[in-house]
């Protein structure tokens, strides 16, 4: 039976998150020498180079990328299990917490949360996946994902997940500051005659205002598809085209960029996002810190 230290396993998850033997060795606190043997030494227990070096950094070889997610699951469910019902103390805690979520959380909540990570947990860290939903059950069932923050409505939540309302946020558009002949509220015909970019809300395509326009039996004409908000940002600033945001986000976009914010017409949807977790889980101390945090800093500043 191949016996390996855990902390030599520990070192493949930084180096896959860091890419980087010199930055990888620093937030271990070793030397780049001390890590560089360390990696030597699993290379020969595991008979595979492990990493090799590209030019976009130190790249996982296939091996290596099926060792990850065991290693962090594994580890994840170890330390979890070694804290039990203990405080969890952010301010001492080196712990990396894992979230999938959907681009409305990496936009608006990721800025605030590292901010104030900075100061109330300074070793902490935190790993986002923008993840399609068919993934996010089993991820955070197995282990390998803490929380995920999800779309009411556009998700299935099985019954072994807890859910928590995140925030709710309204729909309205945003375009280019110079379209001046675009009213402050759209009628329905208005609004279907623009052009417009979109960026799907889930890996599947289903999405709110689809569906708010299919209920109408109405279409509008897409056209540009980003897979951020702030590529689209970008892409309506230059085009003068329409694009369909929550309200918060649309309020960080125009204080970024030449935008205005326009309303859409009445009945357009709301956006719910939910905090999922899994129930073999959230009883821990940390993740309950952690889902605290995220339920909290959609009220703190930019």
């Amino acid at each position: 039976m191949l016996s390996i230290d855990l902390n030599l396993l520990r070192l493949l998850l930084v180096l896959s998150e860091e890419r980087s033997v010199t930055k990888a060795a620093e937030r271990l606190f070793i030397s780049q020498s001390a890590f560089s043997h360390a990696l030597n030494r699993l290379r020969e227990q595991l008979g595979d180079p492990l990493f090799v070096r590209t030019s976009q950094g130190m790249e996982a070889t296939p091996r290596a990328q099926e060792l990850i997610p065991v290693i962090r699951r594994s580890l994840g469910q170890l330390e979890r299990g070694l804290q039990g019902g203990s405080q969890f103390v952010a301010a001492e805690s080196a712990r990396t917490f894992y979230i999938g979520a959907v681009d409305y959380f990496e936009f608006l909540a990721l800025p605030r949360l590292v901010s104030r990570f900075k100061t109330l947990a300074p070793n902490v860290r935190l790993s986002v996946d923008i993840l399609a939903e068919k993934i996010q059950d089993t991820g955070v069932e197995s282990g390998q994902l803490d929380v995920f923050v999800g779309i009411e409505g556009l998700q299935h939540v099985p019954h072994s997940f807890n859910k928590r309302t995140w925030l709710t946020d309204r729909f309205v558009a945003i375009t280019a500051r110079q379209r001046t002949d675009l009213p402050a509220r759209l009628t329905l015909r208005q609004f279907l005659a623009e052009p417009q970019v979109h960026l799907p809300a889930v890996i599947s395509g289903a999405d709110l205002i689809e569906r708010w326009l299919s209920a109408q039996h109405q279409s509008r004409t897409l056209a540009t598809i980003v897979q951020s908000y702030a590529v689209g940002g970008r892409v309506v600033a230059s085009s003068g085209y329409l694009m369909c945001v929550p309200l918060r986000i649309a309020q960080e976009l125009v204080e970024m960029l030449p935008l205005r914010i326009i309303e859409l017409p009445d009945g357009a949807p709301e956006l719910t996002l939910t905090i999922l977790s899994h129930s073999l889980y959230d009883h821990q101390a940390d993740i309950r810190w952690l889902i605290e945090e995220i339920s909290q800093c959609h009220l703190m500043g930019s």
